[in-house]
């Protein structure tokens, strides 16, 4: 049931966000493979959140906050690490905002602002992963306001 639960979700990702949204939950699904899915899904449906916003108000930068709380919750689970978690979805992240055509000031402002949120997600490990996610997700919604 959790595994048909995980297509429904990135279905929708993909249906409502688009298929960036989708590929970048992608690694999350995965190690929900690997790992307790119901656990996994549990600490990912909070990011679902950010699509909810993105959808209702059609504001496009909702797609970084979402990204960040993807980034440090799979940080989290990766057993490489939570930096090489992390950067792998900063990595797709910045891979999308490329084929976007986002300038190089906005890619450097967008991976500074993601440095950050990652360290300070990091910082919040301790809380659980879905107060980092959330924390980290946050400031990254901060970052984007600045």
């Amino acid at each position: 049931m959790a595994l048909v639960f995980q297509v429904a979700v990135l279905a929708a990702l993909y249906w409502l966000g688009g298929w960036y949204w989708c590929v970048v939950a992608v690694p999350m699904f995965v190690a929900g493979l690997l790992k307790s899915r119901s656990a996994v899904l549990v600490a990912a449906g909070p990011s679902l959140l950010w699509l909810a916003l993105f959808v209702f108000t059609g504001d496009r930068r909702m797609f970084f906050p979402f990204t960040m709380y993807q980034a440090v919750l799979f940080g989290q689970t990766w057993r490489r690490g939570f930096a090489a978690g992390a950067a792998l979805i900063v990595g797709l992240f910045t891979m999308i905002r490329i084929e976007q055509e986002a300038s190089l000031r906005v890619l450097i402002v967008e991976l500074v602002v993601a440095v950050a949120a990652a360290f300070v997600g990091a910082a919040c490990r301790r809380y659980g992963p879905v107060t980092a996610a959330g924390v980290a997700s946050l400031v990254a919604l901060a970052g984007l306001t600045l």
